[in-house]
């Protein structure tokens, strides 16, 4: 039970450090516009501009799948840094390893299996079930973390790459490339790495996401984000997913 309440709050804590980057980015994108363009505000009334749209893709998916009302397939791949101490413990390093997620969510049940490294995963839980539920959901949600990390900084400069139909589904392209970021995103960029302690730096995102054109959540993607930290340690992660009706 204590263990679960650990994983949990830990799971809270991620979520609200990405809704901190996700606004301060976003802010700054709204002061670079013209004053007498329409607010952030009305302009999310109106369906949203380019970043606000990559930027919540992730957060709509998750909301899905937190209080699913569809059946849906998810699966996620990606080469990532797999060393839980890291980067909290100070002489832990970045670890890369393979990380699969398989998923079939309902309104009624969550079946998970998948691996992290050489070690299976497994979950497998009803609705009614009151423990089991918000573990399950957590093996889904959690991998998406990194993908929101990087659409929260990849929305702010991303460009519309056309339509395209993923699994049946409707959905806008959204290429993404900071390499050439504003000035003010950089900026941005610098400000989020400071409220994580400055202990790990994103240097670039690069990739594409897919966003369904009638809810606006994440169907699809495909990105490749670059970090550092102050050990002179350098990697980049790979995630790619897909989200499909069943």
């Amino acid at each position: 039970m204590n263990r679960m309440h650990r994983r949990g709050d830990g799971y809270v804590q991620s979520w609200r450090t990405l809704l901190a980057l996700c606004a301060a980015l976003l802010l700054l994108v709204g002061c670079k516009g013209k004053s007498s363009g329409p607010s952030a505000v009305q302009e999310r009334a109106m369906g949203g501009g380019t970043t606000q749209k990559v930027s919540g893709a992730t957060n709509l998916l998750m909301e899905s799948i937190d209080d699913p009302k569809a059946n849906m397939h998810i699966s996620y791949k990606a080469q990532k840094n797999i060393n839980p101490k890291f980067p909290m413990e100070p002489e832990a390093k970045p670890e890369m390893g393979p990380v699969e997620v398989e998923a079939d969510v309902t309104p009624d049940a969550i079946n998970v299996s998948g691996t992290v490294g050489s070690k299976k995963k497994e979950a497998k839980a009803a609705r009614t079930d009151e423990m089991g539920w918000p573990m399950a959901k957590l093996e889904v949600m959690g991998p998406l973390l990194d993908v929101n990390i990087a659409l929260a900084f990849g929305g702010v400069v991303a460009r519309p790459g056309g339509s395209d139909s993923v699994g049946g589904i409707a959905a806008d392209r959204f290429d993404i490339d900071t390499s050439n970021a504003p000035a003010a995103a950089k900026a941005g960029f610098e400000m989020a790495a400071a409220m994580l302690g400055g202990k790990v730096k994103i240097n670039s995102v690069k990739g594409s996401a897919w966003v369904d054109k009638a809810n606006g959540r994440l169907v699809k993607f495909n990105v490749d984000t670059e970090f550092s930290d102050k050990q002179g340690n350098s990697w980049t992660e790979h995630h790619e997913g897909l989200v499909t009706p069943k």
